[in-house]
């Protein structure tokens, strides 16, 4: 068989077997979403606290295993949750890769 058409390698994990997340969109993404509610220090009293270093553990791990899709807020954690990871996937070079599904308040 031509190495042309050599069936893609398996995806490390199931996360790795993304869907279609619209029809009109056409962007795949994992099964599963992480949620970044808990990315960040702000809201220690109500959620406990992760710090960066281990927030950007999380990511690492997540995106490991397969994952692509996250989701965030602006008032997740007073805004740190979604500076991180925007943080995160400059640091990595991975925006183009990633999946982020955000919400705006007020």
């Amino acid at each position: 068989m031509s190495e042309m058409f050599t069936p893609a390698p398996a995806p490390p994990t199931e996360l790795g077997r993304y869907r279609v997340l619209s029809g009109s969109a056409g962007i795949r993404v994992s099964p599963l979403q992480l949620g970044g509610m808990s990315i960040g220090e702000a809201w220690t009293g109500i959620l406990g606290s992760m710090d960066k270093k281990t927030a950007f553990e999380l990511l690492d791990a997540f995106t490991a295993a397969g994952g692509n899709f996250v989701d965030t807020a602006n008032n997740y954690q007073n805004d740190e949750s979604e500076a991180w990871i925007g943080e995160w996937m400059k640091e990595r070079g991975n925006r183009d890769q990633m999946v982020i599904a955000t919400k705006f308040t007020s």
